[in-house]
């Protein structure tokens, strides 16, 4: 997977100095395979600019000021 649009978001809540790693599936619509990969998650991710709405309608799930969304991968 890759970002051919970045954004950069801050994420404020969450500690500027810290780093977690998490193992997210190589297949994630195949349960058969259980192959994962580690990715590092902080305070900086990037998005696809169209991920992105300043002003988004009520039917944009994607990131928008005063929204919450989840990441690929997250398991909460």
């Amino acid at each position: 997977m890759g970002v051919l649009r970045p954004l950069r978001v801050i994420i404020t809540n969450y500690p500027e100095d810290q780093e977690e790693w998490f193992d997210i599936p190589n297949y994630p619509q195949d349960k058969s395979n259980t192959e994962t990969r580690k990715v590092p998650f902080s305070n900086e991710i990037y998005i696809e600019d169209e991920d992105f709405l300043e002003d988004a309608p009520s039917k944009f799930f994607r990131l928008a000021p005063g929204r919450e969304v989840r990441l690929l991968g997250d398991k909460t």
